[in-house]
């Protein structure tokens, strides 16, 4: 299993899940998934991709359970609690996260995205050849649920959050990777948006506009499983059928923690439909 001592990982925990109301209500991140709490997951790419030390964000009704859950699921890794009361959006939510953070790189990732493929390879490209930001992106059939990503050769041209009318169908997965100090620093000048939120992807944005973001394609197959009931189905049927966060095939090692099977082959990469210690 690798390792990456530079890189600390910000897993989001926050929000109720809104889009799944009134079949699911409560914390989105404690629904179940192929038999697990789907949190459960990030915190096993993270651990599958190197990252030792990370941070979770969550919302303070929510702390003692997540802690008891990581502790249970992972008592070897580093994580901190992060205390998030109001939903001030993702920006506010990394912002927060500051303190908690030593290492030279952070690994952000939204609890409700799902991978079936591990994407350690997307790590090693990055801290081999660092930059302030690079997104992942995957191929998507309802881009309109997503933030599109419009990309010209080895470049990102645009990023738009939901659009309409979509000019691409590629779309933003939930896990990027950021220079930490780069990260910090274009924070603390989003500004709150009419929602009154302050969201991480002007952030990205930032750093598209100035040439400095990168990108990197997701293996396998992508889920954002809190877009709707219909998106949250797909994932529980995927997870039983296949599971998450697998090694490449030419990569040896042991099964995923999430399922008991290993995937016959990596298809493309598409979507069908305060600090506690």
């Amino acid at each position: 299993m690798p390792n990456n001592p530079r890189v600390h990982g910000i897993l989001l925990l926050g929000g109720s899940g809104s889009r799944l109301r009134p079949a699911y209500t409560g914390n989105k991140h404690l629904i179940p998934i192929g038999g697990r709490p789907m949190a459960e997951y990030g915190l096993e790419l993270f651990s599958r991709c190197g990252i030792k030390t990370m941070t979770a964000v969550v919302r303070p009704e929510d702390s003692t359970y997540f802690q008891h859950l990581f502790t249970r699921m992972a008592p070897g890794l580093s994580i901190t609690y992060v205390l998030q009361p109001d939903p001030l959006g993702t920006a506010d939510a990394l912002q927060r996260c500051e303190s908690s953070v030593v290492h030279p790189f952070v690994a952000t990732l939204w609890g409700d995205n799902l991978f079936e493929v591990a994407p350690r390879s997307t790590f090693a490209r990055f801290v081999a050849n660092p930059a302030p930001c690079m997104i992942t992106v995957a191929k998507s059939a309802s881009p309109q649920h997503f933030s599109v990503v419009t990309l010209d050769g080895d470049r990102v041209r645009d990023i738009v959050d939901k659009p309409t009318k979509p000019a691409a169908n590629t779309v933003c997965a939930g896990l990027m990777l950021f220079d930490s100090e780069a990260l910090f620093r274009s924070l603390r000048e989003v500004r709150t948006n009419a929602r009154g939120e302050r969201e991480a992807m002007d952030v990205v944005r930032r750093f598209m506009r100035s040439g400095q973001l990168k990108f990197d394609r997701v293996s396998g197959r992508w889920f954002d499983a809190a877009v709707s009931p219909a998106f949250l189905r797909e994932a529980e049927l995927f997870a039983l059928r296949r599971g998450f966060n697998h090694p490449m095939p030419d990569q040896q090692e042991n099964p995923s923690w999430t399922s008991t099977t290993r995937p016959r082959r990596s298809g493309s990469t598409s979507t069908q439909p305060g600090v506690v210690s």
